[in-house]
């Protein structure tokens, strides 16, 4: 994973072991500077990527970029969407010497409204550009329209709305990713089965990703002859409160208990996994994202395998997208699909210790900025 943390003059400053001033004289070639220690100066600068050109560019010229984050609200530091957003803050703090300003706006998940109060909000600030996680389809076109009408260019973090001229898009090819979810799948159920998809969300017609996502998972077994020996349901559950999802899992495999594995569509499978061993129900399941109830029943056998979606990566490349857009003039790629990770309990380990680690380097970076 490419080097997220943004360099400063104190880092090359403890790097070449001399003072802040004598980095300041080797770099603009003023005052008084020893052989010795400007060598030392220009090794730190080279071996540690530091850019003092596009620093003093940007500073010179005073110009500052407005970026309007808009993303659901994560209610607890182990939920999904603390992770986007703990790169959205890395990617904040690494660039905003060079003059990125974000602002940061939430929503509910479960209520449409709350997104459009904050679009009407983001549109008021006028801002130079917008990172926007579009999960309610409708509204997010609407607000889109009014943001191709300004000329504010836009970045899609998680799902993408295709043909929306999005600046870019950075984040999981979801229909390809269901699709391994349904190779997975496949693997380890029995020649014949019965499989159920479980979403979670109010309203599923309005959720921009879910479709593809059934369809991708779909298609691995029609692709592969299975549809046969596979029977596939699909059930949508409008909510993520535990009551509630227990409530409707339990109607289902009343009437379905045939069921042998569950492809869970975002990162509450550990919710499914929790009814499963409450009933002493043995099957298969599958769901999305390292957060720690998922880590937690993947620990416990609960939960068979996790697939990842680089999370943090993506809200870091989106700051960096419009940073290279603003100050480098560069035009980003269209698409940015990010690499999954299929993560089970024997490699688990090595990837909750990479999570920890940015957790740390976020800290880091925001105290010495």
């Amino acid at each position: 994973m490419e080097k997220i943390r943004k360099v400063t003059i104190q880092d090359v400053a403890r790097y070449a072991n001399v003072s802040v001033g004598t980095i300041d004289r080797v770099i603009h070639n003023r005052g008084k500077v020893s052989p010795e220690k400007r060598k030392k100066v220009e090794e730190a600068i080279e071996k540690l990527n530091f850019n003092p050109n596009l620093l003093a560019r940007t500073l010179a010229l005073g110009n500052q970029f407005t970026v309007c984050i808009l993303i659901p609200a994560a209610p607890s530091e182990g939920h999904y969407w603390s992770m986007p957003l703990n790169g959205l803050e890395m990617g904040s703090a690494q660039f905003k010497d060079y003059g990125i300003i974000t602002q940061y706006f939430f929503y509910d998940l479960f209520d449409e409204k709350t997104f459009t109060q904050q679009t009407a909000k983001i549109l008021e600030i006028n801002p130079d550009g917008v990172i926007l996680a579009p999960l309610f389809l409708n509204e997010s076109k609407l607000f889109t329209e009014k943001l191709k009408d300004k000329e504010i260019p836009f970045v899609f973090i998680d799902a993408d709305i295709p043909n929306r001229q999005s600046l870019s898009y950075i984040g999981p090819d979801v229909k390809q990713s269901a699709y391994i979810a349904g190779r997975l799948m496949n693997s380890i159920l029995p020649e014949k089965a019965e499989i159920l998809i479980v979403n979670m969300v109010k309203g599923f017609d309005n959720a921009s990703a879910l479709k593809r996502m059934e369809e991708g998972f779909r298609a691995y077994f029609k692709e592969h002859g299975q549809e046969q020996n596979k029977h596939i349901t699909t059930l949508t559950i409008k909510s993520k409160q535990k009551d509630e999802v227990f409530r409707e899992l339990t109607k289902y495999y009343i009437k379905n208990p045939a069921v042998k594995g569950v492809f869970v569509t975002n990162s509450k499978a550990y919710l499914v996994s929790e009814f499963h061993q409450n009933h002493d129900l043995d099957i298969r399941l599958l769901g999305y994202d390292l957060v720690e109830g998922n880590i937690n029943h993947l620990k416990s056998g609960g939960i068979d395998v996790i697939i990842s979606q680089s999370p943090v990566q993506q809200g870091q490349r989106a700051v960096q997208t419009l940073f290279e857009f603003f100050i480098q003039k560069q035009e980003p790629e269209k698409i940015l699909h990010v690499p999954l990770d299929i993560i089970i309990r024997e490699n688990m380990g090595f990837y909750i210790g990479f999570n920890r680690q940015h957790r740390t380097e976020i800290k880091t970076t925001t105290v010495n900025n």
